[in-house]
């Protein structure tokens, strides 16, 4: 129905690395590069869910990318607003059938926000 398309999930980015502290990575060259980082593991109570990453980028504090209802705002365009804002293409399609997670963190002072996106591409029932 249009809905809960975005799974958001903010986190501190913590000097130590913890929590979303290490999230800057997926901004470098480097990190980018190395194909086999480009996977998100969600585990939850029932399932693991695994997410493919299509862009990261870094923005000033905004509230576009943190939508997840679609009824009024084409899902298609806000994917593809997303891919354009990537610094690096990561080579991952997405399309209005794919859910995503957006995982969101202060950067520089706390004026902006480092961003990552992913689309789902398993989900498994624990056993």
């Amino acid at each position: 129905d249009g809905t809960d398309q975005n799974l958001i999930i903010y986190g501190h980015n913590r000097i130590n690395g913890t929590m979303f502290g290490t999230l800057k990575k997926a901004l470098s060259k480097s990190w980018v590069d190395n194909k086999d980082v480009h996977i998100i593991k969600l585990i939850t109570k029932d399932y693991v869910i695994r997410y493919q990453i299509f862009s990261s980028y870094t923005i000033k504090e905004e509230g576009y990318y943190l939508r997840t209802s679609f009824k009024s705002l084409n899902y298609d365009k806000f994917l593809s607003t997303l891919l354009e804002r990537s610094k690096y293409s990561f080579n991952t399609s997405v399309s209005d059938t794919d859910n995503i997670i957006t995982l969101s963190t202060c950067s520089s002072n706390n004026t902006k926000r480092t961003v990552v996106h992913a689309k789902m591409i398993s989900m498994t029932k624990h056993r």
